[in-house]
């Protein structure tokens, strides 16, 4: 930031501030939510192989990862997943949005997972 000869901010640099705090703004709201999708797709990962020796059913399944989505602020619906269980597979598929009020604008974000896991 330079100073004009006057001591006075110029508008350049207050633009560039401005800028500059939108930046930070943005970063702010949507990087945690980047930070729990892959928490989620992290955990879906983990555990599907254990539901798949566990037997578990679909239902439980869907039931299990709702929870654990809203444990980490995200907002997910069954309509928003397919679970598949056979005797020897257990297939896991996510395509959810989630909205990220920036106060001028609501950015949907759009994320996809998929997990599978089937017996030898």
């Amino acid at each position: 930031m330079r100073l004009s000869e006057s001591g006075k901010i110029t508008f350049k640099a207050l633009l560039s501030l401005a800028f500059l705090a939108a930046l930070v703004f943005c970063a702010f709201k949507i990087i945690p939510v980047y930070v729990d999708d892959l928490q989620l797709d992290d955990y879906i990962q983990n555990q599907t192989p254990f539901w798949q020796t566990q037997h578990a059913s679909e239902e439980v399944i869907r039931k299990t990862i709702i929870a654990k989505a809203q444990d980490l602020g995200l907002t997910l619906v069954a309509d928003d997943m397919k679970v598949e269980t056979t005797a020897n597979k257990v297939a896991v598929t996510l395509d959810y949005h989630v909205p990220v009020d920036l106060k001028v604008y609501t950015l949907q974000l759009h994320f996809t997972h998929s997990s599978e896991n089937r017996a030898i």
